[in-house]
């Protein structure tokens, strides 16, 4: 990787604030839960029920300005706080430092009842997806508070498909795993035990290129006796809530804000 690459992708992994225009200053907040940056938007409303979001970026760049809009309109319109963790990524901190990030920032958040016991959604799109899964297969198997639903979309869950490849793919999975293989499931979640899980909603499109794990995890989570809702939206690619703006688009965010409503027992919001 060359020094220009390098040093854009640490430049995309500060971390953002949503715009203005998007949530007002009144409604956003950063806080250090476990010494990880979060960033709240309607913090208040975790006494109700809290969203815990970790956003895709290929295991090496941050959260994007689509990542916002698509977290305040799914919060706002399940009536839930939402929270976006901005954990490590390599080059300069591979794994485990992204899950230890996450699992010191929701038992700080749980210790400052910020996350009260099923209450709160921990989902994650794209590389962000495969982290929720990890970081979701440890509190099952260590007895944590799992969360009352784990929301995934387009799901990075297999990096060891990737690891040989040259291609982005490639080397962000490369970079991720470091020193450790990348079969290894905390890396690779789709690749471990998927029983014990708390009942999760898998949303892709049908153009995915990684829609091939988000059918095995679906298929993985059925066999294992968990209980899984798979939506995957026809005729779009990757991320199709976050990224697509069409009628693609919002289907796939309604099926997200209604298995929310549902899954924490929330009246509709506007």
């Amino acid at each position: 990787m060359s020094i220009v690459s390098t040093l854009r992708i640490l430049a995309s992994q500060r971390p953002s604030l949503p715009s203005r225009a998007l949530a007002t200053s009144a409604r956003v907040e950063r806080r250090r839960p476990g010494q990880v940056p979060v960033t709240w938007i309607d913090a208040p409303l975790a006494a109700t029920a809290t969203i815990v979001h970790l956003h895709g970026g290929g295991y090496v760049r941050g959260e994007s300005p689509n990542h916002w809009g698509w977290l305040e309109e799914v919060g706002r319109r399940s009536g839930a706080a939402t929270a976006m963790v901005h954990y490590r990524m390599p080059p300069r901190h591979p794994f485990p430092a992204a899950v230890e990030d996450v699992l010191h920032a929701l038992d700080a958040m749980a210790e400052e009842s910020r996350l009260r016991p099923g209450r709160w959604v921990l989902s994650g799109d794209s590389a962000g997806g495969g982290l929720a899964l990890a970081v979701a297969r440890t509190l099952a198997q260590t007895g944590g508070d799992i969360p009352a639903l784990l929301m995934l979309e387009s799901p990075w869950a297999d990096l060891a498909a990737h690891v040989e490849e040259a291609s982005d793919h490639g080397t962000a999975a490369r970079l991720y795993a470091g020193t450790v293989p990348a079969d290894d499931p905390r890396i690779s979640p789709l690749l471990g035990d998927l029983g014990g899980l708390p009942p999760v909603h898998l949303v892709t499109g049908s153009h995915d290129p990684l829609v091939t794990d988000s059918r095995r995890l679906h298929e993985g989570i059925a066999a294992a006796g968990g209980e899984v809702e798979y939506l995957e939206v026809a005729g779009v690619g990757h991320d199709p809530a976050v990224l697509s703006s069409g009628p693609a688009g919002q289907v796939a965010r309604r099926s997200q804000i209604e298995a929310v409503r549902a899954g924490l027992g929330l009246r509709a919001s506007v």
